[in-house]
């Protein structure tokens, strides 16, 4: 008789079964901790950005508490009158300019930790309502395939 030792962990997630909501209560904690900066790992702006970014996108798969950031973000898109066409009082701003404005803060402005984390954040939820075709799915669909990857179902 002969036993079979599986070393993949089932439905290939690295670390087992750990679920979006368990992914999205450890990506808040490392970047909490993270930001501090009173640990090992001190996050700068960059890798806060892209951790958040990351985070976002548990946090949008677990649901429940976590959808919260989600909802002040969209309240905050429709204050600003974001899709209202010409009635905002920006006149007509996209999604797809929200999510391009993003990118140039990232890129033009100096950014602490706190702030990278919630730019990131901010990304996190406004690049995946730009709709499929868009730029903007490339990062959402790498964080997705990511968290799938290490068990985030």
């Amino acid at each position: 008789m002969t036993t079979t030792v599986t070393v993949a962990a089932p439905g290939g997630a690295v670390f087992g079964a750990i679920g979006a909501g368990g992914l999205a209560l450890v990506f808040a904690v490392m970047l909490v901790l993270g930001i501090q900066g009173k640990g090992r790992i001190r996050l700068t702006a960059s890798p806060a950005c892209y951790l958040a970014f990351t985070a976002a996108t548990a946090f949008s798969a677990a649901g429940q508490m976590w959808s919260s950031p989600e909802q002040v973000v969209g309240q905050g898109l429709m204050g600003l009158g974001v899709g209202q066409g010409p009635n905002g009082p920006f006149g007509n701003v996209g999604i797809g300019a929200v999510c391009l404005l993003i990118v140039v803060v990232f890129l033009f402005a100096s950014l602490s930790p706190l702030l990278g984390a919630t730019l990131g954040l901010i990304a996190g939820f406004v690049f995946p309502a730009a709709g499929t075709g868009a730029v903007w799915q490339i990062p959402v669909q790498l964080a997705k395939a990511l968290l799938a990857s290490v068990g985030g179902t």
